[in-house]
């Protein structure tokens, strides 16, 4: 800052007591300017370059009596105003990576004229869609051209503001929409890998470089608005082919070993690492082939050591009649005993081969807080001399709370 250099007026008085004013105003003007430098590119970081001009105010006012006769009462006349302009380019970094995109790097100049849109409905992905980190998803946005002009292929769809989301940023129109069509405008997005809540705010460019949107002053962007959280985690809290022989497993002619052996008439369990199923399929999964007593109405039933169910506890399992046993019919029970003993319904499914299968997906949650037994169950509907029941990975599935 440079100090104006004062330009003096002697004028000689004789004034007893004199006193002299020192009133220097300094005016200052503030005008930021920033110029963005546009990109193609949706992640790529921009510059800015500021150019701040100031200049402080101030007023000071001393007056002070000198104990001398004679004096001499200057004028000050300021040569110039002073003026700062310092120049700065900060980089600007992404709040969220991998892809938190700023604003776009172009100010939107509203398209007043012949171009404008109506937002007609969300076709996918409505707002508050809730995707797990790094899953992909499409959007598609129905649009009117509510204007005069014909949108062109030459016409861009820009980013103006948010998250790009893996966006494709100046993508053009895919088709010409004239006045009073309407477009499915689609658009493939990537979720970010942390959690959080995302927008991305979209418009459209002319082919004179014009962006406009909707709403009547044609300033409104469309746009994509997700939550990106991480599923809940599940994992196995019982699994009852692993504990399959510490069950007690009987039929009508008392207690079976476990495992057992293949077609014996009295009934048998037998654990598998693989298994044919109802429709031909050959699955990976461990499962319990069941086979009841071999006579009209047999069953075979297994009570499993307690265990504390908690809440939000399930159980799941593919039930079926194995792979090529045509002549199977059975009755699937899932029971419970409390302390009481007493053997309690829970869930039953009947099963003729049909070649199809049936997921299990039982809600646990009634029980919970309860030391439980359960009781897997299959009955025969008539002559067991054919039931060769299958269950396929039966166990109990609990979210893990993060």
């Amino acid at each position: 800052t440079r100090t104006p250099r004062p330009t003096e007026t002697p004028i000689p008085t004789r004034t007893p007591r004199p006193t002299r004013t020192f009133t220097p105003t300094f005016t200052a003007t503030f005008t930021p300017t920033v110029t963005f430098t546009p990109s193609n590119t949706p992640t790529q970081t921009p510059t800015r370059t500021s150019t701040v001009t100031f200049t402080a105010t101030r007023t000071p006012t001393k007056t002070f009596t000198p104990t001398l006769t004679p004096s001499r009462t200057p004028t000050f006349t300021p040569s110039q105003t002073p003026t700062r302009t310092p120049t700065r380019t900060p980089t600007l970094t992404p709040s969220r990576t991998p892809t938190r995109t700023p604003l776009q790097t172009r100010t939107p100049t509203a398209n007043l004229g012949c171009d404008r849109i109506e937002f007609v409905k969300d076709v996918t992905v409505p707002d508050g869609s809730v995707f797990a980190p790094g899953s992909s998803f499409t959007k598609v946005w129905r649009l009117k051209n509510n204007g005069t002009c014909t949108w062109k292929t030459t016409y861009r769809v820009i980013l103006v503001s948010g998250d790009a989301l893996g966006g494709q940023n100046l993508m053009p129109l895919p088709v010409e929409v004239t006045p009073g069509q309407t477009i499915d405008l689609t658009m493939n997005f990537t979720a970010p890998l942390i959690e959080g809540d995302y927008r991305g705010n979209w418009q459209i460019r002319n082919d004179k470089g014009e962006i406009f949107g909707a709403t009547t002053t044609a300033n409104r962007p469309f746009w994509v608005a997700i939550k990106v959280k991480s599923p809940p985690l599940t994992g196995t809290a019982y699994d009852f082919v692993a504990n399959a022989c510490s069950a007690r497993w009987f039929t009508g002619v008392g207690t079976l070993d476990c495992p057992g052996v293949n077609n014996d008439r009295n009934g048998f369990v037998l654990k598998q690492n693989t298994s044919r199923l109802e429709d031909g399929t050959l699955t990976f999964q461990p499962g319990l082939l069941t086979a009841p007593q071999d006579l009209f109405n047999g069953y075979i039933r297994a009570v499993y050591p307690s265990f504390k169910v908690q809440n939000g506890d399930r159980f799941r399992a593919i039930v079926n009649c194995e792979g090529n046993a045509t002549a199977c019919g059975v009755l699937f029970r899932v029971d419970y005993q409390l302390s009481d003993g007493i053997v309690r319904d829970f869930w039953a499914f009947g099963e003729r081969y049909d070649g199809q299968y049936f997921t299990v997906d039982l809600d646990l949650t009634s029980l919970a807080g309860q030391d439980v037994r359960f009781v897997l169950t299959v009955l025969s509907l008539g002559p067991a001399s054919g039931d060769r029941a299958l269950w396929v990975e039966p166990r109990i599935v609990r979210t893990v709370t993060r």
